[in-house]
């Protein structure tokens, strides 16, 4: 209680600064204004920030440390950076989840960002002296600068809580405010989620595709699809998974649609003949549901290409302010350009998805990308968005296709469609790149390069908050952990799906740790057994995926230990030397799921900067 004393019993200031398109810097200090017993509310008013201002940066007087003293900074994705970082400045990024948090000798909080998410970074600027945390808002993709006050919630914790506490704190804020629903009860009217939660995800990688190319095509001069697994194979593939053994099984069909994988969205339709056509699809998806397993779709509604028939000399894309269209990468359809989903969401995106239904495949349908990247802006006068309102047009998007097909699902960890996801694929690829980093394969003074050399490790934060709400596998790291590294790391590439089928035990282990659930992308009949020895070491940890994740903690430098709202407990060995707890011994590189005898669940107290 003396942590809550101090904190209120004195005025509270932030320092804000404000940098302008011409790089002029004006500074700031704002007071913070008490909301509730334990929060402090900074408010930037939106007319602070013309549309010179590129970027505001906000410092809070007590979100600093002393280098070298105990605690941490902990950004959204779980990375935790104590504050004995090399002085200079770390940006973060975007941010997935909209918090930042920091453990102090003097104060445990989380700084909820309740208005400007999409615009925020995660930084944090280190001196000889002091580790201070930065909250960054970027103002250079939004259709006229900042469209809404900042609003930042300072929630302060008890000094013995940590990044588990951290992460219940946001978790109970989603649920009590019905944003967010646990799958045990959303089950009850949602059955699929119960196979779901149970199955083996294996994303069918591709149907077929076009060799990727950094070019414009139209319809008259683009290249032809190539073959992969068409329909017709496409039954011998799930029959394999059949003679296999493998039980639950959903399978995510992509690049069925016309043009192949990424081949020419926003079409859909007509189905492609090299593939077989719809008749051919709608046999192999009628064959999938009849051995009793689970089938739906991948559309994708953030990318578009100049040979779509719905091209229309680029009424689709997103404009940047200038009026130019918004490029993205390249892919089967050559170079991509960020569509406008509010103006898909107005004129034709809901007769698609009605038409895929129809042709027969279940909960829930996956929209690529929606949940991987905050929403894209538009600048275009006749369907203009801001990212917040590109947001609600994803979220009305999820909502139609829950009551079209009964769920939903995308691609990654940014939560502002949290309360309309089923599972996701994957959280981040943070941790595989950071991996990387530390192994010398990323450059110094790349974005994860630099990030590197900030971040001591990862912990489950996302996880704590959505186990039990959406299904997840941690990272990219962790995906096809049993089929082996894939011969390109490009899932555009055709060669993509060939893989050498060596496991990495160290992926399985952070996959197990982080409570994840496997997941394939695969078209290669070699890869089936190989996601079978998945199916079958996944089998006894299962129903884990109902339950929430209540505790994570280091037993030692080398042993982890997750803990469930079951009272259930995976123990993680990265050491080299056999590890015992209760009446079970972890091997090496080995993990094993306990029940906890004691019945408070509380092993030991709480290290104070755990």
């Amino acid at each position: 209680m003396t942590m809550f004393v101090a904190i209120f019993a004195n005025a509270q200031f932030a320092t804000v600064e404000f940098t302008s398109n011409k790089k002029t810097k004006q500074m700031r200090t704002f007071e913070l204004k008490r909301v509730s017993k334990n929060t402090l509310r900074l408010v930037v008013p939106k007319s602070n920030m013309p549309i010179e201002i590129e970027k505001v940066d906000v410092l809070a007087d007590f979100a600093t440390a002393p280098v070298g003293s105990e605690g941490y900074y902990l950004m959204p994705r779980g990375e935790l950076i104590d504050f004995n970082a090399p002085q200079g400045e770390l940006i973060g990024g975007k941010i997935s989840m909209p918090f930042v948090a920091m453990k102090t000798n003097q104060y445990v909080f989380w700084a909820h960002i309740r208005k400007m998410r999409h615009e925020a970074w995660s930084n944090a600027r280190v001196d000889k002296k002091n580790f201070k945390a930065v909250i960054s808002f970027r103002f250079n993709q939004t259709p006229a600068g900042a469209y809404d006050d900042i609003v930042i919630d300072f929630n302060f914790l008890p000094l013995d809580a940590g990044y588990v506490e951290i992460g219940k704190a946001y978790r109970n804020f989603l649920l009590e405010r019905g944003i967010v629903k646990p799958i045990k009860e959303r089950m009850k009217t949602a059955p699929h989620l119960e196979y779901m939660a149970k199955s083996i995800p294996v994303r069918i990688q591709f149907h077929g595709s076009k060799p990727r190319q950094d070019k414009d095509f139209t319809p008259d001069n683009e290249p032809a699809i190539v073959p992969v697994l068409d329909f017709k194979k496409s039954i011998e593939f799930v029959d394999s998974f059949k003679k296999h053994g493998v039980g639950e099984v959903t399978f995510c069909s992509a690049g069925w649609q016309s043009g192949g994988y990424d081949g020419r969205f926003p079409d859909l339709f007509p189905i492609s003949d090299e593939l077989g056509g719809e008749k051919a699809l709608r046999e192999f998806i009628a064959h999938t549901k009849k051995l009793g397993y689970m089938i739906h779709a991948h559309t994708n509604s953030t990318d578009c290409y100049t040979c779509s028939r719905r091209w229309n000399g680029g009424e689709i894309v997103a404009k940047k302010r200038d009026g130019s269209v918004q490029r993205g990468y390249y892919w089967g359809g050559g170079r991509a350009y960020n569509l406008c989903a509010k103006h898909a969401w107005e004129n034709y995106l809901k007769e698609d998805l009605k038409k895929v239904k129809e042709l027969g495949f279940q909960a829930p349908h996956y929209i690529d990308v929606f949940s991987a990247l905050p929403p894209y802006y538009c600048a275009d006068k006749n369907h203009s968005a801001t990212p917040e309102e590109m947001a609600q047009v994803q979220r009305d998007i999820s909502e139609y296709c829950k009551k079209l097909f009964g769920g939903f699902a995308s691609e990654g960890g940014f939560d502002h469609i949290c309360g309309q996801l089923d599972y996701i694929n994957y959280i981040s690829s943070r941790m595989n790149r950071w991996v990387l980093a530390k192994q010398g394969k990323e450059k110094e003074n790349s974005f994860y390069g630099k990030m590197a050399k900030y971040v001591d490790r990862f912990v489950p934060l996302w996880e704590i908050v959505y186990h039990g709400i959406i299904l997840s596998n941690p990272d990219r790291l962790t995906q096809n952990h049993t089929t082996g590294k894939a011969k390109t790391d490009d899932s555009g590439d055709l060669r993509f799906n060939e893989r050498d089928g060596v496991q990495d035990p160290y992926a399985t282990l952070k996959l197990y740790e982080f409570g994840g659930r496997p997941i394939f992308y695969s078209s290669n009949f070699k890869d089936v057994p190989r996601i079978k020895k998945a199916y079958d070491e996944f089998l006894p940890f299962r129903h884990l995926q109902l339950e929430f994740m209540e505790d994570h903690r280091n037993l030692t430098d080398d042993v982890t230990l997750t803990l469930f709202s079951n009272g259930e407990a995976i123990i993680c060995n990265y050491g080299k030397e056999p590890f015992e707890f209760q009446d079970k011994i972890i091997k090496p590189m080995g993990f094993e799921l306990v029940r906890i005898q004691n019945k408070k669940r509380k092993l030991f107290k709480r290290r104070a900067i755990f």
